[in-house]
């Protein structure tokens, strides 16, 4: 007998319920995201230059590697970027599945889940990047647009797969550990739409940033005011880790479920 066909993840009602779930935690979301923004803000202001100057070298269409000061300042940036929004997304899960009691205080309690968690997370996207490569090596030589699609295929692939095996992750930091085999069978049906509540989630998100940039720089607020630029893009960054985090969450629930 074969097992019954997992039900599939409604995509825009669990996107809704995410950004309603975040408004009605608000001030945990405040408490566990402070510490994770403060990262990301520190991070963000070490790489300020570096940004600067990859952003000037693209626009001047100049093809090849940064210099070598700039390659490693965006290394570290993204480094405590990653490890900001590794800690909010961690405290948030345990929060939404295991209750107040899972991240209490402003989420430094750091115990064997949280050092699994980060364990998992990197191990993944190191798997990601290096499949990611293997996958681009033949579409390299395509002409033109072919290889650019090629290489978007290839990417959302990628991201699928890492999708399927993020109950893994998210069982990790709330010692409820399963196999990669585990949390790929738990997750069948389910990739795709997942994806995309990831992805949309972000789109409000991004657009609000959008124009509020635009608000700010055209009353010179973001020049009189850099740090304070810097501090809001850092939430912004945030609060995307955390709307993601619900829906691993509500996601896990109904595809793994919590054990008593």
């Amino acid at each position: 007998m074969t097992a019954p066909r997992p039900q599939s993840i409604p995509v825009f009602l669990l996107v809704k319920s995410a950004f309603q779930v975040l408004w009605q935690q608000r001030d945990d979301a405040l408490r566990l995201g402070f510490i994770p923004t403060l990262l990301c803000f520190g991070g963000l202001l070490y790489g300020h230059d570096a940004l600067i100057a990859v952003a000037k070298q693209w626009q001047s269409g100049t093809i090849g590697p940064s210099p070598p000061g700039v390659s490693l300042k965006m290394f570290v940036m993204m480094l405590i970027v990653f490890l900001g929004m590794v800690l909010a997304i961690g405290n948030w899960l345990r929060f939404m599945l295991l209750g107040p009691m899972g991240a209490v205080g402003l989420g430094l309690a750091f115990g064997r889940p949280h050092i699994m968690f980060l364990v998992a997370c990197v191990v993944l996207e190191f798997a990601g990047s290096i499949a990611l490569s293997v996958i681009s090596m033949p579409l390299a030589g395509l002409p033109g647009a072919l290889g650019l699609i090629g290489f978007l295929a290839g990417f959302m692939i990628v991201i699928v797969a890492l999708v399927r095996l993020s109950p893994f992750v998210v069982g990790q930091v709330i010692a409820q550990p399963m196999s990669l085999q585990e949390a790929w069978r738990s997750s069948r049906g389910n990739g795709v739409p997942l994806t995309i509540a990831l992805i949309v989630v972000q789109v409000p998100i991004w657009i609000a940033t959008s124009l509020l940039n635009q608000v700010l720089f055209a009353v010179g607020f973001a020049a009189v005011a850099p740090l304070a630029m810097i501090f809001i893009t850092s939430a912004f960054v945030t609060l995307i880790a955390l709307l993601q985090a619900t829906i691993l969450a509500a996601a896990f629930r109904q595809m793994v479920g919590i054990r008593a």
